[in-house]
């Protein structure tokens, strides 16, 4: 294991997300740049799976990991923008999404469990930075090691 590249990737996805976090934005900015927040993981995979190097393997569980180390720190900056007082940022629309579909649940059901959808959507989001790392690692640059000799 190449720890320093499960830690640079995992630094970079996190450093996304606390910035995403913690930086106010005008309002018609907000949108792209939630966008731009929820592609992060692939930025950190990348870099992960790129400084690894090796094989498409290696470079996968490399990226996997720093996705699940940055996907942590994620979901904690996606649960914190549910917090009232926090910055207008990049992941107000976070907010909005989940406003908009407990709409689209039973009342009984968001009265019920209204705590543990914003868990569970800051969760969701921490599952896509370490899916997106794996597959940016596995795709990224590396190595020569899994490629076939074609015989003459």
């Amino acid at each position: 294991m190449d720890r320093d590249a499960i830690f640079v990737g995992a630094g970079v996805d996190a450093v996304i997300a606390v910035v995403a976090a913690t930086m106010a934005l005008p309002e018609r900015v907000r949108w792209p740049a939630f966008a731009g927040v929820l592609a992060g993981g692939l930025f950190g995979g990348y870099l992960a799976g790129r400084l690894a190097a090796g094989s498409w393997r290696r470079r996968t569980r490399h990226g996997l990991l720093a996705g699940v180390g940055g996907g942590a720190a994620f979901a904690l900056a996606v649960r914190w923008s549910f917090e009232p007082g926090t910055p207008p940022g990049a992941l107000r629309p976070a907010n909005y999404l989940l406003a908009t579909a407990a709409g689209w649940l039973p009342s009984g059901f968001t009265a019920r469990y209204d705590a543990l959808l914003g868990v569970a959507a800051a969760l969701a989001f921490g599952v896509l930075y370490a899916v997106e790392g794996a597959l940016a690692a596995g795709a990224a640059p590396g190595g020569d090691a899994d490629v076939l000799a074609v015989r003459e």
